[in-house]
């Protein structure tokens, strides 16, 4: 359409039979009229609004043109032209019909607010869109003009789509097919970490054993093969390295996922491809429901990439995934969302130098990382800025270092790394901040931050490590210098391992809960049991020594620093050192209740010198009538009396009135100088609270009595001044 021509066209007036109309048309919102122009290719809609028409505004408020492939709206209540695009049914302060509701039938129903002109007019408007409309519509013609409206609408969006998804499609179509290769790999190397044994007691000493890797089955003997449920060990039959599971206690279905990424050279970098493998492990139970009688299932899908160019040598990416694009019902390639996590993921190696060989990443050494972790995920999009950043990460990845390598990759994680790396080193040495020595110790047992830092501080003491003895202390007690600095240790490292080990064959593991299990565990293999028993009784011996050295034992003898049969002396032990601490917290809390009624018996004296002493009641003070009496409690039993008898808290404050930090005063009637009535905390020369049975506010009475008790203390502590003194508060 013409806008240009369409708006020279003369703006409508309303007749007078359209006024007079007006007037009788009810609820109505709009007059409409019709006509066919430019050789009647375009239908013409007038629309007059009711209420203006009423008070004779003759103008009409828009005129829309219709075409048989397109509309557009011109908006009358300006000079200017001012188009609009919206459909009838998208238009502000718009609409054909109300939603109303019939209080005598009580249903609701629509209620049409425009009305046609004349018959002929109304006929025009249905023959312009016969081809939209069905003898059954409800609402004559306005439902063929908005089903027209709504197929215009279709093919505008269709059109802009079509400009997003082409720029989309000439990006994804030169991409092809990753490899068999790629897929090969995946299952055989990056999810070798998802093979199991799966073993079932048959007779004493004997198991049957059944591999998901090789498909074997056969009869073991469990003197030669240790058989224990979620160790690791190898396959008996094939070799390969497994997790062993007990028949009986695996749970119905076992997920192992992980996210892979392939690489493939663009003109300008490189694309990185993100494919989600997914293996499911079926228990017996589960097998004998399931449609698939398969042990294993697995499937492989690509999610998500990311196109990377290098600007300046700085990288730069777009990411796509794949999914239902603008919620039309397609699924192709769309821009990316953020629902697709999919940044830890594992590297395929193999055609790295390729796929980045004309790029800034050609000599990161990064395919060596992911061939010596091959079923490890870490943030890969990450690594790419921090070679950027610290290029000399080459020499960290090529030397093995590969855990130390994935925690500078990954550190946004922790943003705290125990092991400091120092990135503006020179040499290797300088970047570790370790000698030739520890830099290859630290190789031969891969170590990542924790085991750095172990190394870093057994160097400041002079303490030197071997590599088995580093890598056994770390899998017994962590990243733990402080008993590396020890120096009253009562034997070696080394035999304080050894016993560890020995002693935790049969400690118990933390059992992971049924969430944990399905969500987290699923996404990173799990420690060994045997490293996991380790570590837990390292702690609760390191937790023993303390109580033991509370307690008073001899540490100097072996029968107390390493017990035998450890698991049954913690457990006695414990039970002593709860006696031992709840004998403790007896005595503090009678050194407290003594400490508390010395000062108690402080303020009282002190109160006797500025309000004086009542002779009737013991401890009693008056202070200007008002009925009431202030009395200082002598004891913290005392306190908690008060606070029983009247439900709140005050009970609580012995310790702080121990402390001297606050004190506490009863308010009593004085008629019943016995009976508890209000409680008031005095701290800092003020009154902190006064509070009444279940925390209620003050009376006039009593609040009366606490002011002149302010007022009191304020001029005592006045005069006091330049004497030095220091009275009650």
């Amino acid at each position: 359409m013409e806008k240009r021509k369409l708006s020279a066209i003369p703006r409508p007036i309303a007749t007078p039979e359209m006024i007079e109309i007006a007037d009788r048309l009810g609820g109505m919102r709009h007059i409409v009229t019709a006509e066919l122009i430019d050789d009647k290719k375009i239908l013409l809609l007038n629309f007059f609004e009711i209420q203006a028409l009423k008070k004779g505004k003759t103008e009409a408020d828009f005129r829309t043109f219709l075409s048989h492939e397109d509309y557009i709206t011109q908006d009358l209540k300006t000079s200017k032209t001012k188009w609009l695009t919206a459909s009838f049914h998208g238009m502000y302060n718009f609409s054909f019909m109300d939603y109303v509701w019939n209080q005598q039938e009580h249903k609701s129903s629509y209620r049409l607010n425009v009305f046609m002109r004349s018959d002929e007019e109304l006929k025009m408007v249905k023959d312009f869109f016969r081809e939209y409309s069905t003898p059954d519509d409800e609402y004559g013609l306005w439902t063929g003009i908005h089903r027209f409206q709504q197929e215009v609408l279709d093919k505008r969006l269709a059109k802009k789509h079509k400009k997003e998804t082409d720029k989309i499609d000439v990006i994804m179509n030169p991409i092809k097919d990753a490899p068999k290769e790629f897929f090969d790999w995946v299952w055989d190397t990056g999810m070798s970490f998802a093979r199991y044994l799966i073993y079932k007691e048959v007779k004493k000493g004997k198991a049957l054993c059944e591999c998901t890797h090789c498909k074997k089955t056969g009869i073991v003997d469990r003197k030669k093969i240790r058989l224990r449920n979620n160790e690791k060990g190898i396959c008996p039959f094939c070799g390969s390295r497994v997790t062993i599971k007990a028949k009986g206690r695996m749970p119905a279905q076992t997920h192992d996922e992980r996210w892979f990424v392939y690489a493939d050279p663009t003109k300008d970098g490189f694309v990185f491809r993100y494919f989600h493998a997914h293996q499911l492990m079926k228990s017996d139970g589960y097998l004998d429901v399931a449609i698939h009688k398969k042990r294993i299932e697995r499937e492989i899908s690509e999610n998500s990439r990311a196109i990377y160019t290098f600007p300046k040598g700085k990288p730069k990416y777009e990411s796509y995934e794949w999914g239902v694009y603008k919620q039309r019902g397609d699924y192709r390639w769309c821009p990316d969302q953020g629902k697709i996590a999919c940044m830890e993921c594992i590297l395929y190696p193999r055609n790295l130098p390729q796929a980045w060989e004309h790029t800034p990443m050609k000599y990161s050494a990064l395919e060596v990382l992911s061939t010596n972790l091959p079923t490890v995920s870490m943030r890969y999009e990450d690594a790419i800025e921090k070679y950027i950043e610290f290029p000399k990460m080459e020499w960290i990845c090529k030397m093995g270092l590969n855990k130390i390598a994935k925690g500078i990759i990954n550190s946004r994680y922790s943003g705290y790394q125990t092991g400091k790396v120092n990135i503006k080193g020179n040499t290797i040495y300088e970047i570790l901040g370790l000698t030739k020595v520890n830099t290859r110790i630290l190789q031969a047992v891969d170590g990542n931050h924790d085991i750095l830092r172990l190394l870093q501080v057994a160097q400041q003491i002079g303490l030197q490590f071997k590599p088995e003895q580093l890598k056994e202390y770390y899998e017994t007690f962590g990243c733990n210098t402080d008993l590396l600095k020890q120096a009253n240790r009562k034997t070696t490292l080394h035999k304080i391992v050894k016993y560890i080990t020995k002693e935790s064959e049969n400690y118990p593991i933390g059992e992971q809960g049924a969430c944990l299990g399905y969500s987290y565990m699923r996404y990173k293999e799990r420690e060994d049991p045997r490293i996991e028993r380790k570590q837990n009784m390292a702690k609760d011996w390191l937790e023993y020594l303390k109580w033991c050295k509370e307690l008073g034992y001899d540490l100097n003898n072996m029968f107390f620093y390493m017990p035998l049969n450890f698991r049954k002396v913690h457990d006695r032990t414990a039970k002593e050192y709860q006696k031992f601490l709840d004998k403790k917290a007896v005595a503090e809390k009678k050194r407290r209740e003594r400490e508390a009624k010395k000062r108690m018996a402080e303020t009282k004296k002190a109160l006797e010198e500025i309000l004086g002493e009542n002779g009737n009641i013991q401890n009693a003070f008056q202070i200007k009538g008002k009925g009431l009496l202030l009395v200082v409690p002598a004891s913290a039993e005392d306190i908690k009396a008060e606070g029983a008898a009247l439900h709140h808290c005050v009970g609580t404050y012995v310790d702080r009135v121990a402390r001297g930090e606050t004190n506490i005063f009863f308010i009593r009637k004085e008629k019943e100088p016995d009976k508890p009535y209000f409680t008031m905390e005095w701290r800092d020369n003020d009154i902190v609270q006064c509070r009444g049975s279940r925390n209620c506010g003050m009376t006039p009475e009593v609040k009366a009595f606490t002011e002149a008790f302010k007022k009191k203390m304020l001029e005592t502590i006045e005069k006091d001044k330049d004497k030095g003194l220091r009275r009650c508060g």
